[in-house]
């Protein structure tokens, strides 16, 4: 039984965290940290980046819209000549352009109330980002200080065994010279177990408060981490009796996110149920538009001469003679694709340019 007690003690002398001081975090670095680094703070943060580019949309869909659009491809067999809006049976290249605007010049406000509510609620989610800073911070602290007092409650334990242990070595003395019986040494044998036990519970229970400050900073859970003890005399405290309730909710009201926060989202709520009620009225809006399209033909088309060619009239004499026409022959030839295909390009397009502006009306 002696060696036993003397291995426990000389385990729980050496017990690692006791003596290092590698990796020390006191309070400002652990709540600066997970200020920074903490899942809570990154989520709010991401839902305030979100809200800022629905805000942006919101602010651009009142400005005027402008598209352009072009499709160029290839027809095999019948298709639409553009030039001569007729079909034939031919190959041809074809090229549409077309140039759109749009602008909305009434909504009832639906438009700028919309604005006005996507600001509100970005303005919400910034607040939600300080508080979600505060709401980790506070529970960074309160763990903080629970990780403290346990460390101190394994050092409390540590010396009550060590004086169980200086009792049960006296005694143990005054029984083997028979001054005491048996009994009141093994009494205080089972106190050194009961003290051992409960050292072992402190200490684990330390280690649970570490690594749930851990979660908390978002660290791995083999990371270095030790907690720095300040000095008592250094901490400073508040005499929060001279605070009365109505000035600490007076601050609260004037100084905590959640506040701000929530009279931030009750205004985005007023502003988007009128746009909302927008919505229900006629929108008018103006549009225009420009289109213009180039058709080519694989091949070419040409006169290379003329040929005589009955009418299938006559001429009264005294014979009938058949009256003959000039009509010219035609040829062929394929068009280079880098070169006589684009003849007439800007010919073409300025030709079949057609515009187009009006005003529409949307009912719902």
């Amino acid at each position: 039984m002696r060696i036993f007690l003397f291995v426990l003690t000389f385990f729980f002398a050496f017990l690692p965290g006791r003596g290092q001081n590698s990796a020390k975090w006191d309070l400002r670095r652990c709540v600066e940290y997970a200020m920074s680094n903490g899942i809570a703070v990154k989520q709010a943060d991401l839902q305030a980046r979100a809200s800022e580019i629905v805000l942006k949309q919101s602010k651009y869909a009142r400005y005027p819209t402008l598209n352009y659009s072009l499709n160029h491809g290839f027809s095999f067999g019948r298709s639409l000549n553009r030039n001569t809006n007729v079909f034939v049976d031919a190959n041809i290249m074809f090229q549409n352009q077309s140039l759109q605007a749009g602008v909305t010049i009434f909504n009832w406000g639906s438009l700028r109330n919309t604005q006005a509510a996507n600001q509100y609620t970005y303005e919400a989610d910034l607040a939600a980002v300080d508080r979600a800073k505060n709401d980790i911070g506070l529970n960074v602290a309160r763990q903080y200080l629970l990780s403290l007092l346990s460390y101190e409650q394994i050092t409390v334990n540590q010396v009550q065994l060590n004086q169980s242990l200086a009792q049960y070595n006296n005694t143990r003395k005054l029984v083997d010279a028979g001054s005491l019986p048996e009994l009141n040494a093994a009494e205080l044998e089972a106190q050194v177990a009961r003290d051992s036990a409960t050292l072992i519970q402190s200490q684990a229970q330390h280690e649970i408060d570490k690594l749930t400050l851990k979660g908390l900073l978002n660290l791995p859970a083999d990371a270095p981490f030790e907690l720095e003890t300040p000095p008592v005399d250094k901490i400073p405290v508040d005499n929060i009796l001279e605070l009365t309730p109505a000035n600490v909710y007076g601050m609260a009201l004037q100084t905590q996110p959640q506040v701000k926060g929530n009279n931030l989202r009750l205004l985005a709520t007023e502003k988007a149920y009128q746009a909302n009620r927008g919505r229900l009225w006629p929108t008018i809006s103006g549009f225009g538009n420009l289109q213009t399209a180039f058709n080519q033909n694989f091949t070419n088309t040409f006169i290379n001469g003329q040929r005589e060619q009955v009418t299938g009239q006559y001429i009264k004499s005294p014979v009938q003679q058949p009256v003959f026409a000039q009509v010219p022959t035609f040829g062929e030839e394929q068009r280079n694709f880098f070169g006589s295909m684009w003849n007439g390009y800007g010919a073409q397009l300025r030709d079949q340019l057609g515009r187009v502006i009006g005003i529409g009306v949307n009912v719902p």
